[in-house]
């Protein structure tokens, strides 16, 4: 992405950091801790197995462990890519620690962040400031990432059931639908078909004409 006018590309990595890197040259230009300072493996020290999501010139980014370790604290963040250095301090932009451990990769869309943690737990947060708007509980484990289309917020969860949220500060399902087997990917859109995969199917959907 283009972060600050240098093209940049960004990677969480299994420390726990994530860092930049002047694509151009490879060059380090900066990296950020996801983890506080008195955190220890395995209890609560996490990797970061999410991708980085770029908006301007900021990452929003979640970190978590593998899914065979179960739940713990999580922690999600947003970070001024435009530093250099070590720019945990510097560069943090704000700090979510309401969330469990998560490997999903956040949602960004009209000023709201939807990130879901590993618990279940679907969190919607203002871009700029951090402050939660809502909480939904899937009632499942969630492996795959959120999807942002046409108004509208999806989420599959472990137990099979995505869920349709309405975009934005209030909590409002549109609806919720099971896919006969665990969702553990994302939902994907292309030429009006919404794709959706259930452990065992593919499926494609479409509004009638």
């Amino acid at each position: 992405g283009d972060i600050g006018g240098v093209v940049q590309v960004v990677m969480g990595q299994g420390d726990g950091w994530v860092r930049g890197y002047e694509a151009l040259s490879g060059r380090k230009l900066w990296e950020f801790d996801t983890n506080p300072k008195d955190t220890v493996w395995p209890k609560n020290r996490n990797n970061v197995i999410s991708t980085p999501v770029i908006d301007g010139n900021y990452i929003y980014i979640a970190n978590g462990q593998d899914p065979d370790h179960g739940d713990g604290e999580g922690h999600f963040y947003c970070i001024d890519g435009t530093k250099r250095g070590d720019i945990t301090e510097s560069g943090r932009v704000w700090h979510y620690d309401g969330i469990g451990r998560s490997i999903s990769t956040a949602a960004v869309s009209n000023g709201w962040v939807y990130i879901p943690d590993f618990s279940g737990f679907f969190h919607c947060l203002d871009a700029g400031s951090g402050e939660v708007q809502w909480v939904h509980d899937t009632l499942a484990a969630v492996w795959g990432s959120p999807l942002v289309a046409g108004g509208k917020v999806y989420l599959g969860d472990e137990d099979g059931d995505v869920v349709i949220l309405r975009e934005g500060r209030e909590e409002v399902v549109l609806g919720e639908m099971n896919m006969g087997g665990a969702v553990y990917g994302s939902p994907v859109p292309a030429n009006g078909v919404l794709f959706l995969a259930s452990r065992n199917r593919l499926f494609a959907l479409e509004v009638e004409p």
